[in-house]
Parts: C-alpha cells; sequence; structure tokens
C-alpha cells in the first residue's frame, strides 16, 4: 500500500470537488477541503473566498506540508465577469503560488480547466497578457480590456489555466508537476448555470458526440486522482482533456472558420 499523502482540494464542498475528495479518501489520503462550505467527509475544512486575496491568504497560511494540490473549484460564465476571472485562474493561480512552498518534493499540483479553453492559441496574446500579469490586482484591471462578458471571462478563464499550467510546470520542474484537466460538460449542480450562459446550441451537439450522455464528477475526479499519483510521473505541464472524445470530434467536423471561433463548456 503506497503511503499516505496530504491532499488540498479547493471546491471541495459539491460537484467534481466532492468526488475528488472522496475519490482520495477512498485512497487513504488526508483531505484538507478549502471553500466556502464545508464538506463533512473532509479531515478538515478552511473556509475561503477564492475571489478575496487576503481569504486566499489567510487559509494558506492555515495549512502545513502537502503532497497534493488540486485546484477544482470554479464558476459558470453566469457569475459577474470579475469573479469569474478571480476564482478561475486568479485565485487558483495565487493559492498555488501561495502553497508552493509547502508541496513536498515530487508532488503534484492538478487544476481543473475545461473544454472551453480549446482555442486557446487563437486568443495566446490576450491570454499571456494575464499570465505575465502577476498582480492579482492589476491582473483584474486588466480583464475588463479583454472582455466584455462572463460568457467570454469564462473561456479566456479557462484558457488562461490551461496555458499558465505549462508556465508553471517548468517554474517548479524539479520540485512539483503541474498539470491541468479539461472536462466537457459534467452532471454537478452547476451545471444547469452552464445551460443559461452557453446554452443548449453549444452544449447539446457535445453530449451527443460524447455518446449521448454529460460526465459524472467521479469520472473527473479519477483523472484528477490519476495525475496526482506516481503513474502519471513523467506527465508534466500538460492538459488532459476528459470529455467522451466530443470536443475534438466537434473540431474535426467543423469548417475552419467555424472551428476557430467557437467555445465550448
Amino acid at each position: 500500500m503506497s503511503k499516505a499523502r496530504t491532499v488540498v482540494v479547493t471546491g471541495g464542498a459539491s460537484g467534481i470537488g466532492a468526488a475528488t475528495v472522496q475519490r482520495f479518501l477512498d485512497s487513504g489520503d488526508t483531505v484538507i477541503v478549502l471553500d466556502l462550505q464545508p464538506n463533512p467527509r473532509a479531515h478538515r475544512n478552511i473556509e475561503v473566498d477564492l475571489s478575496k486575496p487576503s481569504s486566499i491568504e489567510a487559509a494558506a497560511a492555515q495549512i502545513g506540508p502537502i503532497d497534493v494540490l488540486c485546484n477544482v473549484a470554479g464558476v459558470s460564465g453566469g457569475a459577474p465577469v470579475p469573479v469569474v476571472m478571480a476564482v478561475n485562474f486568479l485565485g487558483l493561480r495565487l493559492l498555488t503560488d501561495l502553497m508552493a512552498d509547502n508541496i513536498t518534493a515530487g508532488g503534484a499540483v492538478v487544476s481543473v480547466a475545461s473544454t472551453a479553453g480549446w482555442y486557446w492559441r487563437d486568443h495566446l496574446d490576450d491570454v499571456n497578457r494575464l499570465i505575465d500579469t502577476p498582480d492579482y490586482t492589476d491582473a483584474l484591471s486588466l480583464t475588463s480590456d479583454l472582455v466584455t462578458d462572463s460568457y467570454h471571462a469564462y473561456v479566456r478563464s479557462k484558457e488562461a489555466v490551461i496555458v499558465w499550467t505549462s508556465h508553471a510546470a517548468q517554474h517548479y520542474l524539479g520540485r512539483f508537476r503541474v498539470n491541468s484537466i479539461s472536462p466537457g460538460p459534467v452532471e454537478t449542480p452547476l451545471l444547469p448555470s452552464f445551460y443559461e450562459s452557453m446554452g443548449h446550441e453549444e452544449l447539446d451537439p457535445l453530449t451527443k458526440l460524447a455518446g449521448g450522455r454529460n460526465g459524472r464528477p467521479e469520472e473527473i475526479a479519477a483523472t484528477v486522482h490519476f495525475l496526482a499519483g506516481p503513474e502519471a510521473s513523467w506527465i508534466n505541464g500538460t492538459d488532459l482533456v476528459v470529455d467522451g472524445g466530443a470536443e475534438m470530434a466537434f473540431s474535426l467536423q467543423q469548417p475552419e472558420s467555424v472551428a476557430s471561433t467557437a467555445t465550448t463548456a
């Protein structure tokens, strides 16, 4: 049996986060949840608001050495623009940087992005402007120059997670691995808000191409668990798409002009 690890999971009170907590608990690991709400199954709960740097700093200060950081918390494109960018990317980045010295050698960071970030190459200049602005407040101010609505804030935030993951993997190379995963639509309490912000016309084709159903939280949690473990030791700076093959199939079916502008959940 492998040695028990200490694992931090953001957004661990519900949805993919709660499934991730359970997956690590089932492996005998000690799990700390960072969320606005507690998870009664966790060994420890720390309240945090990822849209507020002071809250992130206070939470990080309460945590000692860890082996794995799972950045799972997120909001949909139905939230206000600043909240979307703050929670989905800026707060994630700040927490990771604050926790970096606490992550044991050979540890791992796994962040949940989204297939909404599939076309990051088409927006790389804007994404790099965000990544190249290390200060939380300055980057949040920059957001208003890059996007004008919450839908595109969601897309850009997830693109930023994917690209930043590669940068972070190089920055922390030799200390711990950094990867992300990109789910498509997943059956969580947050899914209705994605249908509201993105529409059935965008999400339903993905469900069809995935085999007629959406992902399940435990399927995403299993991928997080794998990337955090020793079996994934040679995977670093990578985004792993977990959507039943839908996004690739969709892209291959589209004319180039359509595929280059499409965005998905």
